[in-house]
């Protein structure tokens, strides 16, 4: 039991990751190549793909398969509303829940997306920006808080990872996003959970702003 779970979390874990670097909406994935790709058995990719699709990741055709959904802004903005009601409620708790140990984290966080940015290292920045969203939601020690944002993100993530991907973006990283994680850090720090809420939510629009108003053909 034990092995045939962990090779379901592998292939999980190798899609989404494929997912954010490799493929475009509209793709389909393919059980035998990603079991051949994985070395893992067609199974777990089977279990991993139909977690996906109850996520909201994923779409499934009969006869077919999986494949990424086509982007809209409209599905963008209904993705990016309940993002903010979640990850804004995470920091809300966030302020008073938050450990030593979580904010250690998010400092590091926030050193690592700082190195990743001078070193013009746009991927790792990406997965840093992730990571931080990731530890800041866990601060709030809410799994079943955690559980439901983590699904929503991953629809909002294939919108700004795509989007990165196909332009180049023009809002400063460490004048843009850096400060904006660690103005949200400073707000955690002083235990100020209107300012923190007000903050993450704002960063969260803005991002949302930043992909609506990107043209209109990449988002058939």
């Amino acid at each position: 039991m034990t092995c045939r779970e962990n090779a379901e979390q592998k292939a999980y874990r190798l899609i989404i990751h494929d997912i954010k670097t490799k493929y475009q909406p509209g793709d389909f994935l393919l059980e035998r190549d990603l079991a051949e790709r994985f070395g893992v058995s067609r199974t777990p990719i089977t279990i991993a793909l139909n977690r996906l699709v109850a996520d909201g990741v994923l779409q499934k055709l009969p006869k077919k398969g999986c494949f990424i959904p086509n982007l809209n802004s409209e599905d963008a903005r209904d993705a990016f509303s309940v993002r903010i009601l979640l990850e804004s409620d995470a920091a809300r708790r966030a302020a008073s829940e938050a450990l030593p140990a979580d904010f250690s984290r998010l400092e590091e966080v926030l050193a690592a997306t700082e190195q990743a940015i001078d070193s013009d290292d746009f991927m790792g920045f990406t997965f840093c920006d992730e990571n931080f969203h990731h530890a800041l939601v866990m601060a709030a020690h809410n799994s079943y808080l955690y559980d439901a944002w983590a699904r929503i993100y991953l629809r909002c993530n294939l919108y700004t990872r795509f989007f990165d991907r196909m332009y180049t973006r023009k809002t400063p990283l460490k004048s843009g996003t850096l400060a904006e994680h660690a103005a949200i850090c400073e707000a955690l720090r002083a235990r100020d959970a209107a300012l923190g809420s007000e903050r993450v939510a704002a960063h969260c629009r803005d991002a949302l702003t930043y992909v609506t108003g990107l043209p209109q053909e990449a988002s058939a």
